[in-house]
């Protein structure tokens, strides 16, 4: 027997809207952080990388994230059919609500400062804004937008013609050329909204009130300018460049007194599309920047951490490319970027490990990476990276443990140095229409590739010569698997067919046939006398397939309510496999009894690959939703 829990997840949903955010310092030294990735919310801990618990409720990728002041609650959102907005208790790792007034998908999230009330809006098609009761979990107020609304913030209690505080609350819109600013009576469950005066048209993107007084709202737009808003008079005073791209992020701190007199009280936190982070400061009619620096991707989430009048400025930072970073803001010579954690950004198309090494696996993603990651830390050892507008993504990977090979869509092979990630010679034409399957030979002296158009080609690694053209499959090669002894590959493609071949002689030796369905994925297994004769299969008939090379059909065939499979894989010792598909579910089975052993839930969207640890003791899934998942897998 055996079982398996999620050890580790390695992604991160850079492009949602505030996927980050910092908790306090806790009595133990840690530096807690909570961040989405994929459909889970995850809380971390910057300075321990194996301290990780997941709360799940979603069943797609999250789209915004927030958390309350105190750091108690947290909510989430996301898109689709069960476009959900989810409140959860941080500290007792559990759901308090589920909110399910949207209906195409939630897009922004956002509490007011005493915890209260909680803000959550709509995308484009569902067209709603809605303020909620965190005491009841009750709508307080619904309104029904007339113009999309893409930033939102709170803005404190609504003040009187004497600058006093009401018991109305305010909060502010923005959208394509329109700024609303609403007063909000949560006794009489109404809402309702002014426009600013503006002489400029900009399309907002972020918004922020000014720290303390809040006497201006600061809109960020996707012209990379800030636009300040005197909130009394309702009319702009002032628009500032910031970046070159649109104003991601935006976060107002409190007035610096070292550097600021009474006039020049106001200090923003700017992230910007093109990654620039700055820090400017003004009275509202004039601003200045003051220090500033560039990380990699649009800066999606900003938090100051500690002191907010130290310089260097401490932050943590969050990209669109994947990445968090550690942040010294300071004079441009002086400020410092450190990445604390980085993932693909996008789908993760493929994982391999090297033979005999359990400590480190390769990932290659859809945005054109291939990472080595040391699997202690979780870090990364090694990065390759290619422009995927040239060469399509990475369809297939393999690890000899000096070399990374990898097959893409452009049709070219490639091979990576493991040490330093540079690219070390390419096999160009390698498949017309594309590498769609990969396996290298045991004595690492060749490889086989399969190919969009049925193609099973053999390539000596040393001259990069093509020493082997076979073909009879009728549709794209989906699997390759390489016989202990390299004499024999097996094939599998979408014409619902296995072939193995002789690869000194060039011939077929036998063929197989699914009765339906294309096939996905295989894994072979060796019979008593130690021969390479039994199979795995999974693919669109929804089923797992079980054959023996003497026979031309599968010999069993188990579903167990699965949904369509993209991957299967053998453990190192032939006695268990695992599986992983559509459904979004990583399965583990015992392989002589056919015997589903535990589902894992972790993936959001569908799981494109699976391998085993050659040790066995983990197994690592990567999937649509741009996660790397580690799992630890327990024989008893």
């Amino acid at each position: 027997m055996a079982s398996m829990e999620l050890e580790h997840a390695i992604g991160f949903n850079g492009t949602s809207d505030s996927p980050l955010h910092l908790q306090d310092v806790d009595e133990t030294g840690g530096e807690g952080i909570v961040y989405a990735s994929g459909g889970c919310v995850v809380l971390g801990d910057l300075r321990d990388a194996h301290k990780q618990s997941f709360l799940r409720g979603h069943d797609g990728l999250i789209t915004c994230l927030t958390l309350s002041p105190s750091g108690r609650l947290a909510v989430s959102g996301q898109h689709g059919d069960n476009s959900d907005a989810i409140v959860w208790d941080v500290a007792n790792n559990q759901a308090l609500y589920r909110l399910q007034e949207h209906d195409h998908g939630v897009a922004i999230v956002g509490f007011d400062v005493d915890e209260r009330f909680l803000l959550t809006v709509g995308v484009r098609l569902d067209a709603k804004l809605v303020v909620w009761d965190m005491d009841t979990g009750m709508i307080v107020v619904t309104c029904f937008l007339q113009k999309p609304v893409t930033c939102a913030t709170w803005g404190g209690r609504k003040k009187d013609i004497k600058g006093r505080d009401t018991v109305n609350m305010q909060v502010a819109t923005g959208g394509e050329g329109i700024l609303t600013l609403w007063t909000l009576d949560t006794a009489a469950g109404t809402m309702t909204g002014e426009e600013c005066v503006t002489t400029v048209t900009r399309n907002y993107s972020k918004l922020v009130f000014s720290c303390g007084d809040r006497d201006y709202l600061f809109a960020g737009s996707s012209s990379g300018d800030f636009t300040s808003f005197h909130v009394k008079h309702k009319v702009m005073h002032s628009v500032t460049a910031a970046c070159s791209n649109a104003v991601t992020s935006l976060v107002s701190l409190p007035a610096d007194r070292a550097t600021a007199d009474d006039d020049d009280r106001f200090r923003l936190l700017v992230g910007g599309g093109d990654g620039l982070i700055a820090l400017f400061q003004g009275d509202g009619r004039n601003f200045r920047i003051l220090a500033s620096v560039q990380v990699s991707g649009a800066v999606c989430s900003l938090h100051p951490k500690g002191d907010l009048c130290i310089s260097p400025l401490p932050l943590l930072a969050g990209t669109a490319s994947g990445f968090m970073y550690d942040v010294k803001l300071d004079i441009p010579q002086k400020s410092a970027v450190q990445i604390l954690q980085e993932s693909h950004c996008g789908a993760v198309t493929a994982v391999a490990f090297a033979p005999g090494d359990p400590s480190n696996v390769v990932t290659t993603g859809a945005d054109g990476t291939i990472r080595l990651w040391d699997l202690s830390t979780y870090t990364v050892l090694t990065k390759g990276e290619c422009q995927v507008t040239k060469t399509g993504k990475p369809t297939c990977v393999c690890f000899s443990g000096e070399v990374i090979f990898t097959g893409w869509e452009d049709g070219k092979l490639r091979a990576h140095d493991a040490e330093d990630g540079q690219l070390l010679w390419t096999i160009d034409d390698a498949h017309r229409g594309g590498v769609t399957a990969l396996v290298c030979a045991n004595n690492v002296k060749f490889l086989v590739t399969g190919g969009e158009k049925g193609e099973v080609r053999a390539w000596e690694i040393r001259t990069r010569d093509m020493i082997r053209h076979l073909k009879q499959h009728s549709m794209p090669v989906t699997s390759l698997q390489m016989t202990p002894d390299d004499s024999k590959v097996l094939s599998a493609s979408r014409d619902r067919s296995i072939l193995m071949w002789d690869l000194k002689a060039g011939v077929r030796l036998v063929s197989l046939q699914q009765p339906m369905g294309g096939i996905n994925s295989i894994a072979l297994f060796l019979d008593e006398a130690g021969e390479a004769t039994q199979l795995v299969s999974v693919g669109q008939d929804k089923r797992v397939s079980f054959w023996h090379t003497q026979e031309s059909t599968p010999l069993e065939a188990s579903s167990k309510g699965i949904g369509e499979q993209h991957a299967v894989a053998r453990s190192s010792d032939g006695k268990f496999f695992a599986t992983a598909g559509a459904d979004h579910k990583v399965r583990l089975w015992k392989y002589d009894t056919t015997e589903l052993l535990i589902e894992g839930v972790g993936h959001s969207a569908g799981v494109l690959h699976l391998a085993f640890s050659p040790d066995d003791k983990q197994l690592v899934s990567v999937g649509e939703d741009g996660n790397v998942l580690v799992w630890n897998v327990y024989k008893m």
